[in-house]
């Protein structure tokens, strides 16, 4: 799921790079993590996947000038406007959402 938003991620950055007033809105039904069939694919192989989308992510923040970062734009779910750095927070408490889950699911699985 998360490697699966990275596409969301970029295509917001292209967002504030075309002064859009809004982002993209995401699939919130998650099709594309859905059709991607996770669980058939091994951990090690999905974590590659999500190290190398997140770096190009990252990558591409740092390749920001400062006017870009300045910009905002409306989030299409929240109806809040949103800088560049606040959709990068956004992403990270997702991201950290996900991470405590999965490292409660690890230890259970651990005393199991």
């Amino acid at each position: 799921h998360l490697f699966d938003l990275e596409e969301l991620h970029f295509g917001r950055l292209e967002d504030y790079g075309a002064n859009a007033s809004t982002l993209r809105p995401a699939d919130l039904k998650n099709q594309k993590t859905i059709d991607a069939n996770h669980n058939a694919k091994p951990i090690g192989q999905l974590l590659a996947m999500f190290r190398s989308g997140r770096a190009e992510f990252v990558q591409r923040l740092e390749s920001m000038d400062d006017a870009q970062v300045a910009r905002s734009a409306i989030h299409p779910r929240l109806k809040k406007p949103m800088r560049v750095i606040d959709m990068a927070f956004f992403v990270a408490e997702h991201d950290d959402h996900h991470m405590a889950s999965m490292t409660e699911i690890a230890q259970h699985l651990e005393h199991q």
